[in-house]
């Protein structure tokens, strides 16, 4: 029987690598996730790769080794059945398994650490608190490195905050924050942890209509309990709509990113992107941004210059933090569409059912802008893309970001059906750009869905493929 099965992987590996010279594909078995609320994929744990299903009460973990080769599968116990999974971090030759359950009055917050066959070598309880005391489901934040777990619970008005070391598995500390006129459940946005265990926390209205009298934003610099500082961002004129924030470990500076509007948060009239040093960060700080002008508008939607004044249903989907501290933004052309069907269909009791609401998904071009570390553009990019599917949620559609040292990819399907092509466009720091076909899934049965794809290496990724409820695993190696 395992003869067979790595006979027909083989044949598949041997079909999908005919359509590219310069990649290998192989394919994993499929994998049932029916009945799970969630999976993971755990790459490079020793020399396997650990398929993660959380099924509410079960966990089972299935081994395979780097050629996708299912190896044997792994249900580990638990002092409970009813464990809440917090977050799974794959490390080199272990990882680490982070959950809460509760017992009587109380709630414990745990770690195991397992290694690449799923057996227990260490374990810790981080924190044992009220029930009372805990109002939502924590959540997971983790440094680049691994080094630093960051678990953090909204709770009214305040942030329970755990700062984890995640090679030691011991608390840094453990408390409540709470900000004098701020909500941090409601206007809580975005939370990065730098692998020193400094936290950054941006905040700002929930509703864009309520931010009139605030344009900007704030953020909250946590160096440590006794050292929290507060900071406000707002641009000269507008109003901010996408943001997004990341960390430049090389250079130890905040990462900050985002487009401004005049009044309409599906419109950008210009963008921002600048790193700065925490250190130097003022307690209220202007934003430096780029306008877009009238001849790039009408380079990216096609129209005659002047005939449009913004952009339209841009979104931020990535920023890539360049060695000298600038940044570049990665903007996609999404959009939804709500249908209603023709007919409506009678239901048991003889009445008829209200119309169906039916979604149409677009993702098309694709925007590069590139800023010096001080916010001042560099370089501006169009690629030109489109994605079309409906009623699927769009999980085959948009791209993955590929890193190497000197040049970006971005991997995308071409179209969103059965036999597709897959492309790609590769880009490096300066704004020289290809476009090139990767591979055919032709005849081949698989669907990939590269917004959750993994990079497992500087010339590797594996990405999930599913269809009716099934998953195979897709690793692709360029040469």
């Amino acid at each position: 029987m395992e003869y067979k099965n790595s006979l027909a992987l083989f044949f598949v590996v041997m079909m999908l690598c005919q359509t590219s010279t310069a990649q290998k594909v192989t394919v994993s078995k499929e994998i049932s996730i029916r009945n799970n609320y969630a999976y993971d994929i755990l790459p490079n744990i020793g020399d396997n790769i650990i398929f993660y299903n959380d099924k509410g009460i079960e966990h089972n973990f299935e081994i395979y080794d780097k050629n996708l080769r299912y190896k044997n599968s792994i249900q580990p116990e638990f002092e409970k059945k009813n464990i809440l999974p917090t977050g799974v971090l794959p490390m080199d030759s272990t990882f680490r398994f982070y959950y809460t359950y509760k017992e009587d009055d109380k709630i414990y917050f745990r770690v195991n650490v397992y290694d690449k066959n799923v057996a227990l070598v260490d374990s810790s309880t981080l924190a044992v608190k009220d029930r009372k005391s805990i109002n939502s489901n924590p959540r997971f934040a983790f440094s680049k490195d691994k080094s630093k777990v960051l678990i953090f619970t909204p709770d009214d008005k305040s942030l329970h905050l755990q700062l984890i070391d995640n090679n030691a598995l011991s608390v840094i500390y453990d408390f409540t924050l709470a900000i004098k006129s701020m909500n941090l459940k409601t206007d809580f946005e975005k939370l990065i942890v730098s692998n020193s265990g400094e936290i950054y926390i941006i905040t700002r209205k929930s509703s864009f209509w309520d931010r009139s009298e605030m344009s900007g934003f704030s953020l909250i610099r946590i160096k440590n309990v006794s050292n929290i500082f507060l900071h406000q961002f707002s641009p000269e004129s507008d109003k901010i709509t996408d943001l997004f924030m990341d960390y430049d470990e090389k250079n130890e500076r905040i990462v900050l990113a985002g487009f401004t509007t005049v009044n309409d948060e599906s419109k950008a009239n210009g963008y921002f992107g600048f790193s700065i040093s925490g250190n130097d960060i003022p307690e209220d700080a202007e934003i430096l941004v780029n306008k877009f002008t009238t001849d790039f508008i009408s380079d990216v939607t096609g129209k005659k210059p002047g005939k449009v004044k913004e952009l339209t249903d841009y979104k931020i989907q990535d920023i890539i933090v360049r060695n000298d501290g600038g940044v570049i933004i990665i903007s996609e052309l999404v959009k939804e569409f709500t249908r209603r069907s023709q007919m409506n269909a009678p239901n048991q009791f003889g009445d008829y059912l209200p119309a169906r609401g039916l979604i149409d998904y677009y993702h098309e071009d694709i925007i590069l802008l590139s800023t010096f570390p001080d916010g001042k553009e560099h370089w501006r990019k169009i690629l030109f893309k489109k994605q079309f599917s409906q009623d699927d949620g769009a999980i085959y559609s948009s791209y993955f970001l590929f890193k190497t040292p000197s040049r970006i990819r971005l991997i995308y399907n071409d179209e969103i059906k059965n036999s597709n092509t897959v492309s790609e466009y590769v880009f490096d720091p300066i704004g020289q750009s290809e476009r090139k076909s990767v591979l055919s899934t032709e005849y081949q049965n698989l669907k990939l869905r590269f917004r959750d794809a993994i990079q497992i290496g500087p010339s590797s990724l594996i990405v999930p493929s599913e269809k009716s409820w099934k998953i195979n695993m897709v690793r692709i190696d360029y040469d």
